[in-house]
């Protein structure tokens, strides 16, 4: 458990009561206390009924405190109370977002999944393969899962003496990224654990990556500080941004840089092909390169994931739109760089040639057939060259069928190409086919 949640509370209750901590280093355990500042017309028994688990837990903290008369107390004296005692109401995480296939398991039932949907202490989330989910906490904070990855909420709770919620989650396989909005209480807790490790935050983004198989566990951090230790022989390491600390079996790592975020080549022009693609430029120290589609620059809503080799990624069946892209390296230990976000457009508009075909009429006649892809009402210009460079022989706009004939064609070699224009959304698309070559004769 980090420092960080190790602190008593510190405060404000009706705007004249006050918390203050008690044993700021102390562990969490039985004996760690509250200091609650007695207001005008406090009573133990009214605090009891409040903020304790049961009402006649007052008389511990009447022992605790000395206290004659628990229905007459001094305005500002501090009452020390067990954290034991205090009473906490579970919270909720909601499901703000999910692709293909999510599973949810709560109080030991599977249930189908569904955006909006309420997961409290003790729930399973799981995605499958190219499937992704984003829970979303009462607070604003956010835990994203990628493909193939596993989590349980542990502890989602609100102390309401204190005004601090806890947060604690089990990463069982896979990857998570969370985004923690900066906590405001002093016993404000967020903690991701593995088999391995504690990462604990106060307000921050960050990566937790847990590989049974390897028997190993990494933290990377995007923003903020963390604080990871181990749960095999309690080493920590306090993380920065842009760095990132590994555990297994021998401890925690000292924190390493993290590679820094990687460029694409031309990551404004239109994405009109049957695939996504975007160049990378090569970083040096990557083993792997990692890119994620997603509707929003945060990549709450993530489309599609990849890793690959190369510094190339493509993604199949994107649908036309305002879209981001995400990318980062990852070096041969397996901690994911810094990352970086593009935007782009996608508008599905290719062009798709036959070959010449010799036409049923009589003569030198030859059909010349295409098609276009990709949604709206498209317009052709056709061109016939004799040298790929040349002046065109046949020059053909405004045709509003893909297919064009032309008669009396002496023996050679030829090229042609076709021009489609399409109007989508208020916006004027042109493209060009490649060129094509074709032979009439020896």
């Amino acid at each position: 458990m980090s420092n960080w949640s190790r602190l008593a509370a510190a405060a404000s209750l009706g705007g004249a009561a006050l918390l203050a901590p008690a044993a700021s280093a102390a562990p969490k355990a039985k004996a760690e206390t509250v200091i609650y500042v007695v207001r005008r017309g406090d009573t133990l028994y009214d605090l009891a009924s409040l903020y304790l688990l049961r009402t006649s837990d007052y008389a511990a903290v009447q022992r605790r405190n000395r206290i004659t008369n628990p229905r007459r107390m001094q305005v500002g004296a501090k009452l020390s109370i067990p954290v034991a005692l205090l009473r906490t109401t579970p919270a909720q995480a909601r499901v703000a977002s999910y692709r293909g296939e999510v599973t949810a398991t709560t109080q030991g039932r599977a249930v189908a999944i569904a955006r909006g949907m309420s997961l409290g202490e003790g729930s399973v989330v799981a995605t499958g393969a190219n499937s992704s989910v984003r829970l979303e906490l009462p607070d604003g904070s956010q835990v994203a899962l990628p493909s193939q990855s596993r989590v349980r909420i542990d502890v989602l709770r609100h102390t309401p003496l204190t005004g601090s919620v806890e947060r604690a989650f089990s990463l069982q396989a896979g990857r998570s990224e969370a985004s923690v909005t900066p906590m405001k209480k002093p016993r404000d807790g967020f903690t991701i654990r593995t088999p391995l490790s504690v990462t604990a935050v106060r307000g921050t983004t960050f990566r937790v990556i847990y590989d049974a198989e390897a028997e190993r566990a990494w933290t990377e951090v995007v923003e903020g500080v963390v604080n990871v230790s181990s749960s095999i022989d309690r080493s920590a390491s306090v993380t920065s941004a842009a760095f990132g600390v590994k555990a297994s079996d021998d401890g925690v790592t000292t924190p390493a840089p993290l590679l820094p975020p990687v460029a694409i080549t031309a990551p404004g022009r239109l994405q009109d092909e049957a695939e996504v693609t975007f160049d990378l430029t090569p970083l040096p120290g990557a083993a792997k390169y990692r890119a994620r589609l997603g509707v929003d620059a945060g990549l709450l809503d993530v489309i599609d994931e990849i890793t690959v080799d190369q510094p190339q990624v493509s993604f199949q069946g994107v649908a036309d739109g305002a879209l981001f892209v995400q990318v980062s390296a990852l070096d041969a230990e397996g901690l994911e760089g810094m990352p970086s976000t593009y935007g782009f457009s996608r508008f599905r508009h290719g062009l798709s040639l036959r070959a010449p075909v010799a036409s049923e009429k009589a003569g030198r006649h030859w059909l010349f057939q295409w098609e276009a892809e990709g949604e709206g009402r498209h317009a052709y210009r056709f061109q016939l060259l004799r040298t790929p460079e040349g002046v065109p022989l046949v020059d053909q706009a405004g045709l509003a069928d893909g297919r064009m004939t032309v008669t009396d064609l002496p023996d050679g070699a030829y090229y042609w190409r076709v021009q489609s224009t399409v109007i989508h959304s208020g916006r004027r698309h042109e493209k060009w086919s490649p060129i094509q070559q074709f032979r009439i004769g020896g």
